[in-house]
């Protein structure tokens, strides 16, 4: 089969950076996966600003007194004694209006209200308003001590008119409504009204780390980002697969000849069988596809089996190779619970498995022998041997991220085939796998996008939802001696 290899602009258009998506399924998967957290940071923010409004309170307390201001008119008196009467006109009022806040503020008065309180600082703050057009004054001492704020308004009433003296003359003070020391302090701390603003500033937090969470989840979501980010050719889309609660123990392999598979499933894997065959009809004799993937738990070996038997179904003559030395896991897919048939001595081993219709092929490695199978040439005379007896050969190897058998094996096949588990695994990682098989010259047909969900948290594609595998299983690939071949 003919290798083809991607021109200069494919290739910057797969190195480029994928563009920041956000998909309301990601903003959902981050709230179903962080609702904890985000519900955590709401209440500290809601209970840490009502707290810190505890912390921070500081209570004032107002004092006032109302009265009314008229100035005097001396005149000469009999037996010469001065004598004073007091008035009010429209003047007068205008007058005291403008003057009488700025002697309230006046240094003067201030320093005669520490002096009387012998205080070496005011500790109330005074202000007044008037009636528009009236000599009708209210005096307010505003201050954090209800005692101390009384004080400071008496003693501005005493004092006031020995200052307005100098200003507008003598004045006399009417009192309509008598001062009195405070009690409660003018503000209170609303904690509900606080506890809502912190749980909003809360909202606010999770909303910002809710978006950064879907939009640094570089992962392949659809069959449209196989082509964009990877740059490669879609093969297929494969749903996940869901088996119902039953009391009873009940059979949960992912094979097409498990009856309790849906027909969603089955109908993408017919997809996805016409899509390989089409790629592949024009060529001769049999046809080599090994299947990997860039991590653990993508579900490949359940694709391998899966295209294999489908492939087989349709006519052809299939052998299936279990090309994971260190980890072999098609026969337990394949038989289950079932006794597989007992390894004949020597290196390979074959046997028909009738339910799939096709041929497996395991291997009995030692680990005296494992170096053995790890060099292209094996594998290149393994495949010719083979090649005349099957239309197809399919090969299920370990993920090509974590060691090199991947790249050994696919540089001795046809055509490599990648399993992407949907929503899984970075963007970064699945190129540089796809780069590792490319450099040995091996021909990427593509990708399948495998584990499709749907509803709420999905992309779209209408098929059930479940687990092919655990991810991070491979977490220690690379010492083959713990995985039955004896120590390094």
């Amino acid at each position: 089969m003919s290798n083809s290899k991607p021109d200069k602009k494919e290739e910057r258009a797969s190195s480029a950076p994928a563009p920041f998506e956000i998909y309301p399924s990601d903003l959902w998967r981050g709230t179903v996966r962080f609702w904890w957290l985000f519900l955590a940071i709401i209440i500290l923010c809601s209970g840490g600003t009502a707290l810190r409004s505890r912390l921070n309170y500081r209570p004032v307390y107002k004092a006032s007194v109302t009265f009314t201001v008229q100035t005097a008119d001396n005149a000469a008196g009999t037996n010469g004694i001065t004598s004073y009467s007091f008035y009010y006109n429209r003047s007068t009022a205008s007058q005291l209006s403008s003057t009488f806040p700025y002697i309230l503020q006046s240094n003067i008065l201030q320093d005669i209200i520490k002096t009387d309180l012998e205080l070496p600082y005011m500790p109330a703050s005074l202000s007044a308003s008037t009636v528009s057009g009236t000599n009708m004054f209210t005096m307010t001492a505003t201050g954090s001590d209800p005692q101390l704020t009384y004080d400071v308004l008496v003693s501005a009433m005493e004092n006031y008119p020995f200052v307005a003296e100098y200003v507008i003359g003598n004045t006399l003070l009417t009192i309509l409504s008598a001062p009195s020391v405070p009690t409660d302090p003018v503000n209170t701390v609303n904690y509900l009204r606080q506890g809502l603003i912190g749980a909003a500033f809360g909202i606010v937090i999770s909303a910002f780390l809710l978006i950064c969470y879907s939009t640094m989840r570089r992962t392949v979501r659809t069959k449209k980002d196989i082509h964009e980010k990877l740059n490669q050719h879609g093969l297929g889309v494969l749903p996940q697969v869901t088996f119902k609660k039953h009391r009873t123990k009940i059979d949960r392999s992912i094979l097409l000849t498990n009856p309790l598979i849906g027909n969603g499933f089955l109908e993408s894997l017919r997809e996805l069988r016409t899509s390989l065959l089409n790629l592949t009809e024009n060529e001769e004799g049999g046809k080599v596809i090994t299947v990997t993937s860039a991590a653990p738990g993508e579900g490949k070996t359940t694709l391998t089996v899966n295209l294999a038997a489908e492939i087989a179904a349709s006519g052809k003559k299939v052998l299936l190779v279990d090309a994971d030395l260190r980890n072999p896991s098609i026969s337990a897919l394949v038989y289950g619970k079932t006794p597989a048939p007992e390894k004949a001595e020597g290196l390979v081993n074959t046997a028909f498995v009738e339910k799939l219709g096709l041929t497996l092929l395991t291997f009995n490695v030692p680990s005296s022998k494992f170096w053995k199978l790890m060099k292209t040439e094996f594998w290149s005379q393994l495949f010719r041997d083979l090649r005349g007896e099957y239309d197809y050969i399919f090969v299920d190897t370990p993920p090509c991220a974590l060691i090199s058998d991947p790249a050994v094996i696919a540089e001795a096949s046809d055509g490599v085939i990648f399993s992407v588990r949907q929503d899984t695994v970075r963007i970064s990682r699945i190129r540089y796998a796809i780069d590792i098989i490319s450099a040995t010259n091996a021909r990427v047909l593509g990708c399948v996008l495998n584990g499709a969900s749907s509803g709420v948290s999905g992309y779209g594609y209408n098929y059930g939802y479940g687990r092919y595998g655990s991810y991070g299983r491979y977490g220690h690939y690379g010492h083959y001696g713990r995985y039955g071949y004896g120590k390094k």
